[in-house]
């Protein structure tokens, strides 16, 4: 589409009852020069439906249906037939802030960046930003091999490194048409970072800003939450990917470490939640916390998840503890009848946020707990000695 400044490619499939307000909020956008790609992968709810009603009404709406091929296939697709000098993607369920593209796309013209990177809210039992944990500024020659020995995981600070999401990112069209014919299309899971880590190998000059204009839908009956037989085959596809990457020039040693240590996380994580086995959460959460002076007998836990799970089994095992239940921090809150509440994001930012929304509703902050629980593939980083030397 000529005149086009920015393509947005939307995947769709099966999300009629959020697919309105993502095209509303990308057909809203401050930056009108856009064309919208949506690409329907074989969707048996009404969702096509809705995207002909919305192409009939804007004309910047191409709407393609495709048999149903998984993420990487529509990705691809949408690349493909881009016509603009940049690409961003949304996904159907999610929403985006209405000047989020005029900023990003300011910001890779002023610096003729191939990429600009910008963080995101999660969506959940409440709203929270998350950051990615490289620092904000222009990326260039060295700064660019900083950024990839960042990219797949920070090891210095335990953390995920860059955030892989494609859906906070722009990316030059030309450069991403390049790669993602590379992408295999097996790929099921890890999707996005395997993607960026590409782009990466490849970009010359890249922005993160420190911004949130994205906005994430958690959903709980989403691949991560939901037991998946082929997980650990899944895994073994991004790991055999990852492999094919290592002769790349740009990628580096402290890189390969990095990738093989996200392969050992998920398959921990895998033999834990995804399999389906009874004992899924036993290797997470050392129970000493349960010991802290000040916790009491009675236990609330606010939020739920892995975490929280292994917390409320955990309390339900121990002879001198009480699960008083969970406890829901928006509206409808009410304190419960317990001697302490125990906030259960792993993310300190994420339960800072919590607990300060707690001392709003009058809970004490004496009553207050969080409890640092790192990933065991940390420890046996550590133990191994992985993560010595990194910088």
């Amino acid at each position: 589409m000529s005149g086009s400044l920015l393509t947005v490619i939307v995947p769709i499939y099966n999300t009629e009852g959020y697919l309105r307000k993502c095209l509303d909020s990308i057909t809203g956008q401050t930056l009108r020069e856009i064309e919208i790609i949506c690409v329907d992968d074989g969707s048996t709810d009404k969702s096509y439906q809705i995207l002909d009603e919305y192409a009939k009404k804007d004309s910047r709406i191409k709407v393609v249906h495709k048999e149903n091929g998984g993420l990487v296939s529509v990705r691809k697709l949408g690349v493909k037939i881009a016509e603009s000098k940049y690409v961003g993607f949304v996904d159907s369920d999610d929403w985006i802030e209405v000047d989020m593209y005029e900023r990003l796309y300011s910001v890779a013209e002023s610096n003729d960046a191939d990429m600009v990177s910008s963080n995101y809210w999660q969506e959940g039992n409440f709203s929270n930003v998350s950051k990615d944990a490289v620092e904000p500024g222009v990326y260039e020659t060295i700064g660019m091999n900083y950024l990839r020995n960042h990219s797949i995981l920070y090891l210095q600070k335990h953390d995920k490194g860059m955030s892989g999401s494609l859906c906070t990112k722009i990316f030059r069209t030309s450069m991403l048409q390049e790669i993602m014919p590379n992408i295999p299309e097996g790929i099921r899971v890890s999707e996005d970072k395997v993607t960026t880590v590409t782009f990466l190998l490849e970009c010359r000059r890249a922005v993160i800003l420190d911004e949130a204009y994205y906005h994430y839908r958690i959903n709980q009956a989403s691949m991560f939450h939901s037991e998946d037989s082929d997980y650990l085959l899944n895994y073994h596809r991004v790991y055999t990917y990852f492999k094919s990457l290592y002769q790349h020039p740009n990628f580096t040693d402290s890189m390969r470490k990095q990738a093989e240590l996200y392969i050992v996380q998920f398959l921990i994580k895998g033999i834990n939640t995804q399999m389906g086995f009874s004992f899924r959460n036993l290797m997470w959460i050392d129970p000493v916390w349960m010991e802290t002076p000040g916790l009491g007998k009675r236990i609330a836990l606010c939020g739920r998840g892995d975490l929280g799970c292994t917390y409320e089994q955990q309390i339900k095992n121990n002879k001198r503890l009480l699960f008083a239940g969970y406890i829901d921090i928006e509206d409808s809150f009410v304190e419960p009848d317990c001697d302490s509440i125990v906030i259960t994001s792993k993310n300190h930012d994420i339960a800072e946020m919590a607990k300060a929304k707690l001392i709003e509703r009058k809970v004490p902050g004496i009553k207050i707990f969080w409890f640092r629980q790192e990933e065991i593939f940390w420890r046996y980083a550590e133990a191994m000695g992985l993560l010595e030397g990194e910088e």
